[in-house]
């Protein structure tokens, strides 16, 4: 069984096969600390967030598929030392992303596999369409 590309989710120009479930872009921490002080007082120090803090988590979920040809171009792209990639979507995110975490399994449906992926970005150009400033 083979599945033509659908997908409107980009990597270093690789299509995926259909779109990740789960996608999870909004994974930001903000840098904050917070010192208890005398007479039961809270000092919050709040540094913001800032893009290289971003992680997104994406997958195949039950019913996500992607084909063995964009597996071995993505595996590819993962055992790249040091390599970063443009990441674009459907919500208008256009990021440079390093692909920390790529893990395929094959199926009993002939070239298909399931994944999980983990990626750190690495700058912002769009967020959710619109122009990012941060840093």
């Amino acid at each position: 069984m083979s599945l033509l590309a659908r997908g409107t989710v980009y990597l270093g120009g690789v299509r995926f096969t259909t779109d990740p479930v789960p996608y999870e872009t909004y994974e930001w921490p903000k840098r904050v600390s917070e010192h208890p002080v005398l007479g039961g007082s809270v000092i919050i120090q709040d540094f913001g967030t800032h893009a290289k803090d971003l992680t997104i988590t994406l997958g195949s979920g039950q019913t996500q598929y992607l084909e063995k040809s964009v597996v071995t171009a993505l595996d590819t792209m993962y055992r790249t030392k040091g390599a970063t990639y443009q990441l674009t979507d459907w919500l208008g995110n256009d990021m440079t992303v390093f692909i920390a975490q790529f893990k395929p399994t094959g199926t009993f449906l002939g070239t298909l596999f399931t994944y999980t992926m983990t990626l750190r970005v690495r700058a912002i150009v769009t967020l959710l369409g619109n122009a990012y400033t941060g840093s």
